[in-house]
């Protein structure tokens, strides 16, 4: 897998150093030929304006700032043609290595990614011209698109090269993060071009005060989105600071269980993660393992901390707290996706857990999930009537009851993350202070 991964970074590497160069030197060279100067000096002179001014006059957007000059050179290619794109490409890139820190490299790979989108959507423009008969609006809607889908494309590749990340999760990334502002310019761009077409370059002067209207607008707006979002995440932090001083009170009952949800947690987290859940699932699984033992809130402090073997009755009461957890958060009207794991996390594969009976998939996910955090931190902690398991012990555990307590491909996933993990790490999130290191290692083996 190493050497597939290796082999695909040096393919990647060929293409952005080499592929990239050679394109660049070759489309530039083929459209410098077409400025000439004295004949075109109206066209450059402008567009080297609007170049520098789509540089200084960027539009920001939630995660990043975006310039508008891809705007402006695809109005030069349905104007005039590839050779006005590349001139514009060409003072933009002069522009920024002299206002970032010059890298050649990075510099001509850049040009050369800009300069194929602009040669692709440019070949592409004659090519549809040919037919004659296509509406210039929908062929302009074509070509943005195609402008935006090779330059994402390529600007990802030599990303992706450049960072050790995969090429799909960067244009992924990239265009979650600009796609519609950025097809919305390319749009005015080619409207501006025809209203020039048509009318005449006076018709610039409002597509400018368009432009510097959508910076502003969008400027005010991600502004106050992002103070929204900081306030969001104040609002998150707190919720977690309330959960886990939720969870520490409901533990601070039994002195055996202390820090006894928080680990659950923890390891539900970590079995949601290894099995590829999303983040939004993943940050439910692990606020569900805060709150999974609620229901102790209504179970008396003698039974709790009972130092004996509980009698049958005192069980079934015990057993009771997965349903008062349930109604407790239906009450308060908050969480209601953590519900089936609260009550059913101490339902087994084989039908034979409680409250309900459940077996197999009729036991919601993160109930699953929990169902295994949960009694591994119940095996290897203390209680007041045993000592906790060793690791090994409880891995064991785990394995015998795969496929009847716990569901058989999550128990796998949990017994891994348990193998993985360095054993000072381990320690520290059992809270065990001596565990042999040898015999751990042979029970992870």
């Amino acid at each position: 897998m190493r050497q597939k991964t290796d082999y695909a970074n040096w393919i990647k590497g060929i293409v952005v150093q080499v592929g990239f160069v050679i394109a660049a030197i070759y489309i530039f060279y083929t459209s410098s030929s077409e400025w000439a100067v004295r004949e075109h000096w109206g066209v450059l002179s402008t567009y080297t304006l609007l170049t520098i001014f789509s540089c200084f006059a960027p539009v920001r957007i939630s995660n990043t700032i975006l310039t508008v000059n891809n705007a402006v050179i695809f109005s030069g290619i349905l104007l005039y043609g590839v050779w006005v794109g590349v001139w514009a490409a060409v003072i933009e890139s002069l522009i920024i290595a002299f206002l970032v820190r010059f890298n050649p490299l990075k510099a001509i790979i850049n040009i050369g990614q800009l300069l194929m989108t602009i040669w692709t959507v440019a070949f592409l423009k004659d090519w549809i011209e040919g037919f004659g008969t296509v509406s210039p609006i929908i062929s302009d809607l074509f070509l943005a698109v195609v402008y935006w889908f090779v330059n994402l494309t390529l600007c990802g590749l030599g990303i992706s090269y450049f960072h050790q990340m995969t090429w799909a999760r960067t244009v992924k990334m990239m265009a979650k993060g600009f796609t519609s502002t950025y097809l919305l310019l390319l749009i005015l761009a080619g409207v501006g071009s025809r209203l020039v077409e048509s009318y005449g370059p006076l018709t610039l002067i409002p597509m400018v005060i368009a432009f510097i209207t959508i910076s502003y607008v969008f400027h005010h707006y991600y502004d106050n989105l992002q103070r929204l979002q900081q306030k969001v995440e104040e609002v998150k932090s707190f919720n977690h600071n309330f959960l886990t001083t939720m969870a520490a009170s409901i533990d601070a009952r039994d002195r055996y269980t202390s820090g006894h949800s928080q680990r659950v947690a923890y390891w539900g987290r970590e079995i949601a993660r290894d099995i590829g859940l999303s983040e939004r699932k993943v940050e439910d699984v692990y606020i569900g393992g805060i709150l999974h033992d609620i229901g102790k809130i209504g179970i008396e402090d003698e039974i709790l901390n009972k130092k004996g073997k509980l009698t049958p009755e005192e069980y079934d009461k015990i057993k009771q707290h997965t349903v008062i957890g349930y109604e407790i958060i239906l009450q308060a009207g908050m969480f209601n996706e953590l519900l089936p794991a609260i009550r059913s996390y101490h339902e087994r594969i084989d039908g034979r857990g409680y409250p309900d009976g459940l077996a197999g998939d009729e036991i919601p996910l993160m109930a699953r999930i929990l169902a295994i955090s949960d009694a591994f931190d119940a095996m290897v902690a203390d209680r007041p009537y045993r000592k906790g398991l060793p690791v090994e012990e409880a891995l064991q555990e785990i394995r015998r009851g795969s496929g009847t307590q716990f569901d058989p491909i999550l128990a796998e996933h949990f017994i891994r993350i348990v193998q993985r993990l360095p054993y000072e790490e381990l320690q520290s999130i059992i809270g065990i202070e001596s565990i042999p290191q040898k015999q751990l290692q042979e029970a992870i083996r």
